[in-house]
């Protein structure tokens, strides 16, 4: 199975299966395979400081947590790999041109969606294969790029957590216990959209007698929401939809907690877990929260399940001292689709293939990491479990992890390939 995703050595090493990793050889390194001996060359975008480095930095030690298994496993059909990393700030285009002028075989990123819809026609023009990390638009194929070649996405995009959000309020709280919502969300497109898939999909499960009683959209990085945790306390809605991420969690959580907003709403959010490593004990307990971690939460697979050899969290905890979230296995999981597909390639081909070669064999991929398995679908978009939990503090593991957790398949939370995400919904009974 394994050899058939694409080289045994590397796709077991990037499934984290240690015990199976060995030398190349022409049924899994490429050892008899007609490829150059330079290095690949890679380049990732992803925010490295500033608010949104509490994303970008977990991409990034992802990304190079998988390049360095791919070099120890004895590279991409035996091509060594280096990755190259820049700060996207909002020059998502002009780094993209500038890794494609240095020459680079493959690049990665971004993080943000907005940054992502403004590269992704650029990537279609260029031809050089971009598997993006994150920028999780879900118009990005359905409108802005409707024919992909060249441009893709691993992570789950926003129509898979918000329909999963609305699954899990359905499964704990019951379809008639929910008639009043709110909404905390970023400023911004992501925050729009994801509120609004949201109350779209919990309409259908709830036979539409939703009444939405506050849609609040503070600013990214406002330091005080108190206006609308002033709303939420006054109208006790059955749930608070929250698509906030990153620091703004903080001051949601932190606020909330000291203005007992958590005794009036069931809070739910489709990232809270981004701030794995900023939340206090005491605010975390208080919120009784759930959250989403998109298409990776570091306690599943069930090990019970999935042998991947060491475990994910001992490696990262041991290198960079945080507990990995799915921003983490975003970069880790797209420089995996990328290698396992060119692997894939070599071996049926006997040399190294174009980047029409490899967007080919992306289209329909399926491979490992230690998340378990994805697929790259048809339109581009990566397909992988969402996991909805509660949000528990550990003393074991030093920071908030997700109790009782429950996994939602693609089947039941994207649209399939080709179908728009608003007509997929509507089309529920």
């Amino acid at each position: 199975m394994l050899k058939a995703a694409g080289g045994t050595a590397l796709a077991a090493a990037l499934a984290g299966c240690s015990s199976l990793v060995g030398g190349g050889g022409d049924d899994g390194g490429g050892g008899q395979a007609d490829v150059p001996d330079k290095p690949v060359k890679a380049g990732l975008q992803t925010f490295t400081e500033g608010a949104a480095s509490v994303l970008g930095l977990q991409a990034q030690y992802g990304a190079q947590l998988a390049v360095d298994r791919i070099n120890a496993a004895g590279g991409v059909a035996g091509r060594e790999m280096n990755l190259d990393v820049v700060h996207e700030a909002d020059k998502h285009v002009e780094n993209y041109k500038q890794f494609v002028d240095e020459g680079k075989d493959v690049t990665f990123g971004p993080i943000s969606s907005g940054g992502h819809a403004a590269m992704a026609p650029e990537v279609e023009s260029q031809g050089v294969v971009n598997v993006s990390t994150d920028g999780t638009v879900t118009t990005l194929y359905e409108e802005t790029v409707t024919d992909p070649t060249y441009s893709f996405r691993f992570q789950n995009y926003d129509v898979m957590e918000t329909t999963a959000a609305a699954r899990e309020v359905v499964r704990r709280l019951g379809p008639d216990n929910v008639s009043t919502v709110a909404g905390i969300n970023p400023n911004y497109a992501f925050g729009k959209d994801e509120f609004g898939m949201f109350l779209k999909a919990l309409r259908k499960m709830t036979n539409g007698s939703l009444e939405v009683v506050h849609e609040g959209y503070p600013d990214l990085g406002a330091s005080d929401m108190s206006a609308h945790i002033t709303a939420v306390n006054d109208n006790q809605p059955d749930v608070t939809f929250s698509s906030c991420w990153g620091g703004d969690v903080t001051t949601l959580l932190s606020q909330a907690a000291a203005n007992d907003m958590f005794g009036n709403t069931q809070l739910v959010g489709s990232v809270l877990y981004s701030a794995v490593n900023d939340l206090k004990q005491d605010v975390v307990e208080q919120a009784d929260a759930i959250s989403g971690s998109r298409n990776y939460y570091w306690g599943e697979p069930a090990t019970g399940r999935w042998k991947p050899g060491k475990t994910l969290l001992d490696e990262v905890k041991e290198r960079w001292d945080i507990l990995p979230s799915a921003h983490f296995m975003s970069g880790y999981g797209a420089v995996t689709a990328w290698a396992t597909a060119v692997e894939k390639v070599v071996n049926i081909t006997g040399g190294w293939p174009s980047q029409k070669q490899i967007s080919q064999a992306l289209e329909g991929h399926g491979f490992y990491t230690p998340a378990g398995y994805h697929v790259m679908a048809t339109d581009h978009q990566g397909m992988s479990n969402a996991y909805y939990g509660k949000m528990a503090y550990s003393n074991e593991q030093g920071g908030p992890v997700l109790e009782d957790l429950n996994m939602y398949n693609p089947r039941e939370v994207a649209p399939p390939p080709g179908t728009k995400s608003t007509k997929w919904i509507d089309s529920w009974s």
